[in-house]
């Protein structure tokens, strides 16, 4: 039974060959935007951790004024 539905899926895939390639190139570009979005938010995630007692770091700013502009220090 599952050798048919591959015959049949086969066979739409030659017979409608536009459309086929549209939509395989498609979902392998999905496909990839989300792996590279999800490593992404993973380096984002894993940022420090490497460091002990990485929960603990902080960021911190200055900012001092010249004249009338701010700058960050």
């Amino acid at each position: 039974m599952l050798q048919n539905y591959f015959k049949i899926a086969w066979r739409n895939l030659l017979r409608n060959k536009i459309s086929s390639f549209i939509n395989i190139v498609g979902l392998a570009v999905g496909m990839a935007v989300a792996m590279l979005i999800g490593f992404w938010i993973w380096d984002e995630v894993s940022y420090d951790k490497n460091f002990k007692n990485y929960n603990r770091i902080a960021q911190l700013w200055q900012f001092v004024t010249f004249d009338v502009e701010k700058v960050p220090l």
